[in-house]
């Protein structure tokens, strides 16, 4: 192979890096419009995500407007996920059904009346079954922007058990606040959520369980204080599938990196085996594996994402096994190409699939790879393959 050849095959390789970085950049865009475009439809649908603080409690008859601490709280949170997909984007809906039991005391020695403010989680949202009960009895409520409040009466030094409830849609993530205003005392608290899904995490600004148990397909997870100081949410992260969008403009972005290793692979494979390529069938190579990008970008928003990368792994392979078995017929050389096209576009490209060891695959193949061409190639008389041909 002459210098002119491979200079050729380089300019190939250049231009073939900006069309994959431009489909790149369209496949980014065409998430970022979905995700300003569908994330409001389905915030609106499903909800946002949501922040239940505790209530706050206040008591007349002594001083005016006095608040009163929780002395106990027992909480239940039941989660139905229910993923939702739009375009290239896949949305972490649930559904929660939230119940909560507070206990207050009276501290005076004469009748008070307290008042409850419950702020729900978002103002605009939609509060199934929503009810206030105390001590075994329905409370009338009024709405003030987003708070529910309730007025009763405690006896002298008494106590009052106040229950309180809701079925709502959420996304993303849910969140309790035990003390909304910052680092306060926490008495006699216990929280309890129960999934219907087994791939849990909590925020980063959050407080793992005191307890998790597994209870058929999803956990049971409690957190459980007698006292505490703390001003930290309880919070849990709903998991989210493989987002197509984000994951196809990855794989764009390095598919040079993949038309690199295969022409690599091709340029030692065919003057080794002595078969003879012209820089314009390396153009068609190329184009096959732009294909591959090409379909995975416009099938992604339209079926499954593992279905689409088969649809448009196997369309290219065919491509250019099709293409090289006109070209070069029946040469054994044609065996070890196709199988560098798999390793190079359709498992590197797979590798994305895996978040976390990406780049350890490609190491490991690349690694392979080397180790394969050093064995394959240890007695060749390169001052002679790339001579020019007569």
């Amino acid at each position: 192979m002459s210098g002119r050849r491979l200079l050729a095959i380089v300019v190939i390789f250049v231009l073939s890096s900006v069309a994959w970085l431009a489909l790149a950049g369209s496949v980014q865009i065409r998430t970022g419009s979905s995700t300003e475009r569908l994330g409001d439809a389905v915030s609106g649908l499903w909800g946002t995500p949501q922040v239940q603080e505790a209530p706050t409690f206040a008591y007349t008859g002594g001083d005016a407007g006095s608040k009163l601490d929780i002395s106990g709280s027992d909480i239940t949170a039941d989660f139905k996920l229910d993923q939702r997909r739009k375009g290239l984007l896949w949305y972490a809906t649930y559904v929660v059904d939230f119940k909560a039991d507070y206990l207050v005391e009276n501290p005076l020695s004469k009748p008070t009346t307290m008042t409850m403010s419950f702020v729900f989680p978002d103002a605009t949202g939609s509060y199934d079954g929503f009810i206030v009960n105390v001590n075994g009895t329905d409370t009338p409520v009024r709405y003030e922007e987003g708070t529910a409040k309730v007025s009763f009466v405690v006896a002298p030094k008494a106590s009052a058990r106040v229950a309180t409830g809701y079925r709502t849609n959420g996304m993303d993530s849910w969140s309790y606040s035990p003390s909304p205003t910052g680092a306060g005392v926490i008495r006699d608290f216990s929280l309890l959520m129960n999934t219907d899904f087994s791939k849990i995490d909590y925020p980063a600004d959050g407080v793992s369980p005191t307890a998790s148990n597994r209870s058929g397909n999803g956990w049971k997870l409690e957190w459980s204080y007698d006292s505490v100081v703390s001003g930290r949410q309880i919070g849990l992260q709903m998991p989210t599938p493989l987002n197509p969008g984000p994951l196809v403009a990855r794989i764009t972005a390095f598919a040079p990196v993949s038309l690199l290793f295969f022409f690599a692979a091709l340029i030692l494979l065919t003057a080794t085996r002595n078969v003879k390529l012209h820089p314009i069938h390396y153009g068609f190579l190329a184009a096959a594996f732009f294909a591959f990008d090409l379909l995975l970008a416009y099938l992604a928003d339209q079926v499954d994402i593992n279905i689409a990368f088969a649809i448009a792994a196997v369309t290219s392979v065919a491509l250019v096994v099709g293409y090289l078995r006109v070209v070069v017929g029946g040469n054994r050389a044609l065996v070890e190409i196709a199988i560098s096209q798999f390793v190079f576009l359709v498992l590197f490209s797979y590798s994305f699939f895996f978040e976390g060891i990406t780049g350890l695959a490609i190491t490991i193949g690349a690694v392979l790879t080397l180790a394969f061409f050093m064995i394959r190639t240890a007695k060749v008389d390169w001052e002679t393959v790339f001579l020019p041909r007569q």
